[in-house]
């Protein structure tokens, strides 16, 4: 259901066209994500994610993206961050790229023990290495969190990524790709909960055949 649910609304936000002539891959996201409280307004995040890809394989995309932030209010907050990516093909020379971001995090409605939507700005400078420029990319995360019981919960996200240049390495002002996520929030212990499902991920490319990922997404979540 939760890959149905997923995979229809991404095909639903790109032409029809298009998905159809897309290629397709089964991947596997593997991720740990913490955010930890300093004092009462200063944060910390980290994330580790590692995902195996061509018919989830083999591991080939590897992050780590710290960040610090602030709490502006109870429901706005800011973060700057870094991220490392590392990215190894099947065949091909291996990439590594480092981004600095920026971010906002807004709660738009509801709160614990609510049906809750927050939302997640982020604005990305990347840097290829070994490449002389830089790019520039908008992506906007929306996500609803619905409360099922004993700390359970059904969660589901959209998240468009919009190119704001273009670059001598790859990148296309525009459209970049779209994902989506249905799943289960799981708790494991106060502060602590995994969150598993299915994510699609639909990407624009040139000179080859867009892509369509369908993901196994298994997440660790820390909040302290």
């Amino acid at each position: 259901m939760f890959r149905r649910l997923s995979a229809g609304v991404l095909l639903s936000l790109v032409p029809l066209s298009a998905a159809h002539a897309a290629q397709e891959d089964e991947q596997i996201w593997l991720a740990q994500f913490s955010t930890i409280n300093l004092d009462k307004r200063v944060l910390l995040f980290a994330e580790a994610q590692m995902r195996l890809t061509d018919g989830a394989d083999r591991p080939s995309q590897f992050f780590l993206r710290p960040a610090l932030g602030y709490q502006v209010t109870d429901a706005v907050s800011v973060y700057a961050g870094y991220a490392w990516v590392r990215v190894e093909p099947l065949n091909g020379a291996a990439v590594t790229e480092h981004r600095a971001y920026q971010q906002l995090s807004v709660r738009l409605a509801g709160g614990p023990g609510k049906v809750t939507v927050n939302s997640r700005t982020r604005l990305e400078q990347r840097f290829i290495v070994g490449r002389p420029d830089m790019g520039w990319r908008l992506r906007s995360l929306v996500r609803v969190d619905v409360p099922l019981g004993k700390g359970f919960g059904a969660i589901v996200t959209t998240e468009p990524f919009a190119n704001l240049d273009t670059t001598t390495w790859g990148q296309r002002a525009g459209f970049d790709q779209i994902r989506g996520f249905a799943g289960i929030g799981i708790p494991v212990a106060r502060g602590i909960a995994l969150e598993v499902g299915y994510a699609g991920q639909y990407t624009k490319r040139f000179a080859a055949p867009d892509r369509m990922n369908h993901i196994g997404s298994v997440s660790f979540n820390i909040r302290r």
